[in-house]
């Protein structure tokens, strides 16, 4: 049985397009938000940049300017990440915490 495992943390700046994880292999993966502030709420976003290409026509957005109200967390769905894909991430403030969770797709 294959175990979640956690693939990266990024705490960014504010309005900073942030790599979060680049992709050795094909994962099933999710990424958790959390607004750490106890004042401000904040937008964020995360996307996948297919094999590394980051051209704004050619990402495939998992969230995309989504509020967060303060001392929340979500959790966006689970997406399928292929080698040398790179997922992304940006917040309005950097109050924001992301981290990266998924299964190799190769061990189960």
């Amino acid at each position: 049985m294959a175990a979640i495992e956690r693939l990266s943390i990024s705490n960014p700046s504010a309005n900073a397009n942030t790599v979060l994880f680049t992709s050795d292999g094909a994962y099933l993966m999710s990424v958790i938000v959390t607004n750490k502030s106890q004042t401000d709420n904040a937008l964020f976003s995360v996307w996948i940049a297919p094999l590394g290409n980051d051209a704004a026509g050619g990402r495939g957005y998992v969230a995309a300017s989504l509020p967060l109200v303060v001392s929340n967390t979500y959790e966006t769905i689970r997406f399928a990440v292929n080698s040398t894909d790179v997922v992304r991430v940006e917040a309005s403030t950097a109050n924001l915490s992301f981290t990266a969770q998924g299964i190799d797709q190769t061990s189960i």
